[in-house]
């Protein structure tokens, strides 16, 4: 038998030759291109491991070093591009402290209005973070290949913070996206069923509240247990306060989605969702005749809800008769001084007299319920402003019954003399005594036209929001939760509790017709801070009339009342003062006649306003707008101490150290000042 050995090929003993024979092929090139169709690629005889030539040392180096060359350019490339990167993300980071300690503020206050853009910003400054780490090639977690990790690791960190960040912002993506269905037609002209079609949305928002919340309150806590776990000492001093600021945010954010979790039980209460009746009232101000809590009271409605649907919606026509009738029963109520030259009965008409809506709202309902027998759980009010802006939108009211079409245009001048002059013309109205009858008869209108189609319900819906922010239409809730979070959307009109300076003004026409929207009025507020931190004010209040003596113009007899910080000392003699809402209150007459300008000036001051001990300090001024007003000028005049310099203010007064400020407030407005050690 043949071993195995014996079928191998055999081997090719080497020769002593160190260079093998080159062969030609073992076939002719002619017999070659006739079988081959086209031109053959012929492979060279592979050589032997051990004949193979001996490589040039030289050019083996060569070759490693152009590697190593090339490799390193690339490295390098990649370390600079990501360099570049983290240099940019850390100003990102840097820059994000207002951001945070903002939101922490606006969540504080639950200030929905301000929290929705400023997320939106946070947002946006988050991705683009991401986008240009990405940018380079890589995912956002290549920096820990190229940096040093562990808890020392600043790049680490970093990276952690871009996380916890969006993992905060989707926590509020959760909550501030929602969708509703319309299932109403758009051609009914029933303005109750309209109602009952945005409850209807309420509803379905509400009824997804809790689930989204649930959510969101997940990632909110593993955001805050991811962004407490950074040490801050691993970052860079310009972004440790921007880390501290973010941890305080996180920490608020996770409070404030525990916070959520009971609204909507609370809103599905309220609106009657979870069974049962509830009764709000509505009432429409006249803001030509502004009075503290928006406005005359001169008609309002009653809106019944059951089982989360509108069942009635009843235009009362005049309010004098319920308060004429409250008297006549022998209700003898003593007004507030400041009204006591009206009348000396205290009735509904005169309610909102605070300056806080929902203190005037409260007084309102109380009145209602004693006039009435009735209680409700809400106020809604629309004033005279927002009623003429939505009669733009809607178009003209034809009024045949009145021999009237209702615009935007003629609303104040002609349904007012009907109101008051015009309905009285005719003696068969005297034993009726409606005169406000044609504003019931025209509300049903109105409503249909506001509610015809979508485009209408769109621009209607934009024109209440900005009506909202900027206090023509508010709303007051006995449900202590739902008041809360009305408070932060900011339709409530509660006097703010602030930080800092503070100001507001609030309008009292009493007894000066119908002048008030006749009214220019500015405020010049200048503040001298001393080398003790100590503010020195004097507010100028000048309003100018540019209406006339023609009716329901005239003079301007105005009861203003000024809040200022609890801390104020006033300086000014023969002023008295007094405690309202947390807040210190100047009061005083200011009559305006037609073509003139009238002024008052008060001087006050505030010992240890700000801290200079730090390197920083911010100055914060907060200006409320009253509802029903229109707008304010304001004038700032602020001198700062010796030694600092503005860091977010341009064009000051470097040679004064002034900083001169010029704004037109429609809605409350928040100024912060900071400067640094110079």
């Amino acid at each position: 038998m043949r071993k195995i050995e014996d079928i191998r090929p055999g081997r090719r003993r080497p020769t002593e030759k160190t260079e093998p024979e080159v062969t030609g092929p073992v076939f002719s090139a002619e017999d070659f291109f006739a079988e081959a169709p086209s031109l053959p690629v012929i492979e060279p005889e592979k050589s032997q491991p051990a004949l193979r030539r001996s490589r040039n040392p030289r050019k083996v180096m060569v070759g490693w070093l152009t590697f190593v060359l090339i490799t390193i350019s690339i490295c390098f490339f990649c370390g600079f591009e990501l360099l570049k990167a983290k240099t940019i993300i850390s100003n990102n980071i840097s820059s994000l402290n207002s951001n945070f300690s903002s939101l922490t503020e606006a969540m504080s206050k639950k200030d929905f209005a301000a929290l929705g853009g400023q997320i939106k910003n946070l947002n946006q400054k988050t991705t683009d973070s991401v986008i240009i780490l990405q940018s380079t090639g890589q995912d956002v977690y290549v920096m820990n290949f190229l940096y040093p990790k562990g808890k020392s690791s600043s790049v680490t960190g970093m990276i952690d913070t871009l996380r916890g960040v969006q993992m905060l912002t989707s926590s509020f993506d959760q909550i501030l996206n929602f969708e509703t269905v319309n299932s109403s037609s758009q051609t009914s002209t029933d303005y109750l069923a309209k109602i009952n079609n945005y409850l209807l949305g309420f509803n379905q928002i509400i009824s997804a509240a809790p689930a989204k919340i649930k959510n969101a309150k997940l990632f909110s806590h593993e955001a805050k247990n991811l962004n407490l776990s950074l040490n801050k000492s691993s970052f860079p001093a310009s972004e440790q306060k921007s880390i501290e600021s973010l941890q305080k945010f996180s920490t608020t954010s996770a409070d404030f989605f525990d916070y959520l979790s009971t609204v909507p039980e609370n809103l599905s209460e309220a609106l009657s969702i979870s069974g049962g009746k509830k009764s709000y009232l509505v009432l429409f101000l006249n803001n030509t005749e502004i009075r503290p809590g928006g406005g005359f009271i001169g008609s309002f409605a009653r809106l019944d809800l059951e089982n989360g649907q509108a069942t009635v919606l009843d235009f009362e026509t005049n309010i004098f008769t319920l308060d004429k009738a409250f008297i006549a029963a022998g209700n003898k109520i003593p007004p507030p001084s400041e009204i006591s030259v009206l009348t000396q009965n205290w009735t509904m008409r005169d309610a909102n007299v605070y300056p806080d809506y929902a203190k005037s709202s409260d007084k309102v309902a109380w009145f209602y319920q004693q006039e009435t027998g009735k209680k409700v759980d809400g106020v809604i009010s629309i004033d005279t402003t927002l009623f003429r802006n939505l009669l733009k939108i809607v178009g003209p009211i034809e009024m045949p019954e009145y021999k009237m079409t209702v615009t935007d245009q003629n609303f104040l001048s002609d349904v007012q003399y009907q109101v008051e002059i015009g309905y009285f013309q005719n003696k068969a109205n005297w034993s009726e005594n409606e005169p406000k009858k044609i504003l019931s008869d025209m509300m049903p209108k109105f409503m249909s036209a506001m509610t015809r189609d979508g485009d209408v319900e769109s621009k209607v819906g934009k024109e209440v929001l900005k009506a909202a922010i900027e206090k023509h239409f508010m709303v007051y809730s006995t449900n202590n939760s739902v008041a809360d979070l009305l408070d932060g959307i900011g339709v409530s009109g509660k006097v703010h509790d602030s930080n800092g300076d503070y100001l507001y003004l609030s309008d009292s026409n009493l007894g000066g017709n119908k002048s008030s929207l006749n009214i220019v009025e500015t405020v010049n507020q200048k503040i001298n801070i001393d080398n003790d931190g100590n503010a020195a004010e004097k507010l100028t209040i000048l309003r100018k009339h540019t209406g006339s003596y023609e009716w329901p113009d005239g003079e301007n007899k105005n009861y203003l009342n000024i809040l200022l910080p609890l801390s104020t000392v006033v300086d000014t003699k023969n002023l008295s003062t007094k405690v309202e809402s947390g807040k210190t209150s100047v009061a005083y007459w200011q009559n305006t006649k037609p073509g003139e300008t009238s002024q008052f000036e008060v001087e006050y001051h505030r010992d240890k306003a700000v801290d200079l001990s730090q390197k920083t300090f911010e100055y914060q001024i907060t200006i409320q707008k009253q509802p029903g007003v229109e707008n304010l000028n304001w004038n700032l005049y602020l001198v700062y101490p010796f030694g600092w310099k503005p860091q977010n203010v341009e064009g000051y007064d470097v040679n004064n150290r002034q900083i001169f400020l010029s704004e037109k407030i429609f809605k409350d407005t928040v100024f912060r000042l900071r400067f640094i050690h110079d």
